[in-house]
Formats: C-alpha cells, structure tokens, sequence
C-alpha cells in the first residue's frame, strides 16, 4: 500500500480524526489544563499527587476520580501514557507506602503541543487581489481574524466573548468558542426546549462540556445567551455520571431572548 505524503494537507476524513479524536478531549478546559502541566514538567513522569496543587493554584479543583477521569480521556487520544509501573509523587515529598500511576505526555502529545503553534497569534493567509485597470494580481497578508470579522459584521452583531490566557490553544480556543455557540444555537432555534442529552446527541458535544460551556460564559458577561433549568436525572443520567461522564445534574436547555435574536439573525 502507498504511503500517504505527508507534505499533503490532511483530506476530510484525516480532518475529521484529528478534530474528533486526537484534539476532542482537549475541547474541555481541564484536560488543557492537566495536557499543559504535563508538557511543562521538568520531570519525566508525574502522579496525580504531583498534578493537583498544580491545578488548585489554577481554580480547577479535581477530584482524584475526575483527575484520573480525564487523564484515562486523553490516554485514549494517544496523547499521554502510564508507565507500566506504579511509582510515588515525582516533585513532592511523600513518605507513605501508597503508590501512584505515572504520567507523562507521549512522542504524539508533544508533536501535537507544537503544531498547535500555529493557531498562536495572527496567522496570515495569502488573499488574491486583483486590479483591473493594470490587469495585474496583487498578494496581500490579511489575518485569518480580520476575514472572519468582516463577515460576521455583515451578517450579525455577534457579542464579544471573554479573552482566552495566552497559551498554545488561545486562537483554536476562539475557533471552537464560537462553533459550539453556532453549535448550540442551530440545535436550539425554533424549540421551545431541549434536554441535555438530547442536545449532546444532536450536537455531538459531551454534557459535560455544553454545562460547562454555558456556565463559563453565563459567568463571563452579562449578556446570556442561554437558560439552564434543572430537572430530575434519568436513569441514563445516572449510570454516566457514575462513571464520571455525565454532570452532577440534569438541565432543559433553550435559547434566552436575547440567543433567540441572534439565532435569527444569523439564518440558523
């Protein structure tokens, strides 16, 4: 069989793995958070005894079951490993009998963190732009977020959204911020309702990360787009969030006055 070369862009399907797989845990702010403090480690591996402080310091307070959670989510990516043994805390003194799994980023995590530089900043496409009278065409660098300004001031005034810290996901961030919002609105224009599993099969997005979604930006700005109202979990429910896939609670979703107007506008 003919190997694939590489100096070709990914073709839809290979697309749709990367975004779908590979980068899909990384869609949730704590497996960024727990990615990141794998690649800054000065050492080889770290336990979840290590990774905890480290995350308390940045607000995100898991619990030793989420923590694993998370790290089982993106192991499963091929972005980090195990080792095959158990091991003590790498970076903080312990002097208990109990040991830990050891963590530590793979050769395609790493590889991933730098390619993913190249959503750092103002990525310049090249943009055609021809001059009749001199019938000659002109290269100009416009950066990708000027584009994609202009075209939404032409459609809608979309509200503006918190800024991201600057990391190796900032710009992704901002892509993905705005697609689940595109997401979420498509899925809940013309309904008076949705519950969250519904919603989560119909935009393919987790429960947990829509809740957390909708609560980040509710606690961002003032202007909501969303309502989240509470109701019993199901049987469903309940199984998941045994198993730590699923929120604490159960919520109807729908689309606050000010989204449905948006949703309008945008022709969704």
């Amino acid at each position: 069989m003919a190997q694939k070369d590489k100096s070709q862009p990914p073709n839809r399907d290979e697309l749709e793995e990367i975004f779908e797989k590979t980068l899909r845990p990384l869609q949730s702010r704590n497996a960024r958070h727990i990615f990141l403090i794998l690649r800054d480690s000065e050492t080889e591996y770290l336990t979840t005894y290590d990774m905890q402080p480290i995350l308390v310091e940045q607000g995100n307070k898991l619990s030793k079951v989420e923590l694993n959670n998370w790290l089982s989510a993106i192991q499963e990516v091929g972005l980090v490993r195990k080792a095959s043994e158990r091991g003590k805390p790498t970076t903080l003194p312990y002097e208990r009998r109990y040991t830990f799994d050891l963590w530590k980023l793979t050769k395609k995590g790493r590889e991933t963190s730098f390619q993913l530089d190249v959503f750092r900043g103002n990525t310049p496409i090249q943009v055609r732009e021809k001059v009749v009278e001199k019938t000659i065409e002109k290269i100009v660098e416009v950066p990708v977020e000027k584009i994609i300004e202009k075209i939404i001031e032409k459609r809608v005034e979309v509200p503006k959204f918190p800024g991201l810290e600057e990391t190796s996901f900032e710009d992704l961030d901002k892509t993905r911020t705005l697609s689940t919002h595109l997401l979420l609105m498509k899925s809940l224009y013309g309904k008076e309702s949705m519950d969250l599993w519904s919603l989560s099969e119909h935009t393919g997005l987790t429960p947990e990360n829509i809740v957390e979604f909708i609560e980040n930006h509710d606690k961002s700005t003032s202007n909501t787009l969303y309502l989240l109202g509470e109701i019993p979990m199901d049987l469903r429910g309940k199984i998941m969030q045994r198993i730590g896939l699923s929120p604490r609670k159960n919520y109807t979703i729908s689309l606050s006055p000010e989204g449905k107007k948006i949703a309008e506008r945008l022709s969704l």
